[in-house]
């Protein structure tokens, strides 16, 4: 089968892999990486289109034939203001600056919080790009006058390497700026005039939306609005031919939950990072005031024809940077092995309640004043498990939020796991758990003991980017009818584990739901 090329650009790093699907005829059609690399995710936009074609170049340079199809994934309402030629007018504007929160609130009040979400599928916040361009409106009027257009992180690079500048349903999901479709509707290709004439733009600024089973654009190297970037990705020609098809795979979290075969309704899954995001496919629309309510979003995933929930916290694996300072350490690796030797030892609950909270918690309950909480205080290697607890006891809230609100109940999955004990097919009832708990196996053996359900674990070194290279060749055509494989293209390779018998954290998790909701700000 054929190379492609994977790219995501992460909060923290950004990461661009060679991947090979095997043949149909094979055993094991799990997509397997060639070569990968990886580098700090820049603040400029045209750092990071540099660091992007520097990665590729190298991960391409021994390569026996170029890819197929290219991919990329990236963090979502991240973006950058361009000029008319293409160029930059600020760094990138991040979905972590929390600069708009005054933009946010004045949007909800008024147009309606309700009525914002109900369109959207997103709640009015500080992250979200409307409100970013609002605030730009309000307090930088030359710069917002000066925007001919705007790119998210993954739309830039695109841009840079086709001359077009177009993005993906997913990404541009976030924005609160695309509408959602009604239910059985097909998505559109622009975002709404309505709700971009509230912050004074319109549809030509933003990129084109392209169909979800649908290449975006061509490698055009320096041409049309990209020429801008054409010094930047000039090198990438000997590499990289012109023509070839390019993907905007879309949302990282997304993109990760597909390549782990989470597509279809009833799937789930736990895609963890410096964030963390719990994606619940549904077979019917959600109720909006519910969803809203419990602090989630409403959106349509990868494959575009269900929809689907889901829920986010910002202070995932940001938490063991936490801890790390607090303890005054400078590396924590000593204290998370021997947090594994403690758990093994002494399996039994920390008893420590840790609400990991470092910038409000999104959901379930909304708060943004939440901040952390150790209850009773601890130190040492048993402050390290209480983290590692709090961040997979919040991982299980979110979960059974997401129950409560399809309508499902907890284990409804573990008759199909028990029944594929090698979790080799895609979704189908466990949880898939992806992203950097599985590097960590403290932590992936608390959340083993934690969450009371069958969990598959996808235990790949680079989910999202690998996920992004196989939708490029899924979109591409290289798998077959794009809309079939959108569904039944090769899934990462799994395995399940069941949960404890003995349920062991089931009153440790009521005690840290009630912490939660005590200390709620009123």
């Amino acid at each position: 089968m054929p190379l492609a090329l994977g790219v995501d650009i992460g909060s923290t790093n950004t990461k661009v892999v060679l991947v090979d699907v095997p043949d149909p005829s094979a055993t094991d059609r799990a997509p397997r990486d060639v070569a990968s690399l990886s580098a700090p995710t820049p603040h400029e936009a045209r750092a990071l289109v540099a660091v992007v074609a520097r990665l590729v170049r190298a991960v391409l340079t021994d390569s026996p034939e170029p890819p197929f199809a290219v991919g990329i994934a990236s963090m979502a309402e991240t973006g950058v203001p361009l000029a008319a030629d293409g160029e930059p007018l600020s760094h990138l504007l991040r979905w972590d600056g929390h600069g708009a929160g005054e933009d946010a609130d004045a949007l909800a009040r008024v147009h309606g919080r309700q009525a914002l979400f109900t369109a959207t599928g997103v709640r009015p916040s500080a992250k979200v790009p409307l409100a970013t361009w609002a605030r730009l409106r309000r307090t930088e009027p030359d710069l917002h006058r000066r925007m001919a257009s705007w790119a998210g992180a993954a739309d830039v690079v695109a841009l840079a390497l086709t001359g077009e500048l177009v993005t993906d349903h997913t990404l541009a999901g976030r924005t609160m700026a695309y509408r959602l479709p009604d239910e059985g509707s097909p998505l559109a290709g622009t975002f709404d005039p309505a709700l971009l004439d509230i912050v004074g733009l319109r549809p030509g600024q933003l990129p084109r939306v392209a169909a979800a089973d649908a290449v975006a654009a061509r490698v055009g190297l320096g041409s049309g609005p990209g020429s801008a970037w054409g010094d930047v990705v000039r090198g990438l020609a000997d590499v990289l031919p012109q023509g070839t098809p390019v993907v905007v795979a879309g949302h990282d979290h997304a993109v990760g939950c597909w390549a782990a075969g989470t597509r279809a309704p009833g799937d789930r899954a736990d895609s963890v990072g410096t964030a963390e995001a719990v994606l619940t496919i549904l077979d019917h629309a959600p109720d909006p005031a519910a969803v809203a309510a419990a602090g989630m979003s409403w959106v349509r995933p990868v494959a575009g024809r269900h929809d689907a929930l889901l829920a986010g916290t910002s202070s995932a694996g940001a938490m063991l940077d936490w801890v790390r300072g607090r303890l005054g350490l400078d590396s924590l690796d000593e204290h998370l092995t021997a947090a594994l030797r403690s758990l093994d030892e002494d399996p039994e609950p920390t008893g420590v309640v840790v609400l990991p909270y470092l910038a409000g918690r999104q959901t379930p309950a909304p708060e943004p004043g939440a901040r952390v909480v150790v209850e009773p205080d601890a130190d040492g290697v048993r402050l390290v498990r209480a983290v590692l607890e709090g961040i997979s006891l919040q991982a299980r809230w979110m979960i059974d939020a997401q129950r409560d609100l399809a309508g499902t109940t907890a284990g409804a999955g573990a008759a199909h796991a028990s029944a594929d004990p090698t979790g080799t097919r895609p979704g189908r009832g466990a949880l898939a758990v992806l992203g950097a708990a599985l590097t960590v196996p403290a932590w992936a053996a608390t959340k083993r003991r934690v969450m009371p359900e069958p969990l598959r674990w996808v235990d790949h070194p680079q989910p999202v980017a690998t996920g992004a290279a196989v939708l490029a060749l899924v979109r591409s055509g290289a798998l077959g009818d794009p809309v079939e494989q959108l569904f039944d293209a090769p899934s990462l390779a799994a395995t399940t584990s069941m949960p404890p018998d003995d349920r062991p954290y089931e009153r440790m998790y009521a005690n840290f739901v009630a912490t939660a909701l005590r200390t709620r700000q009123t």
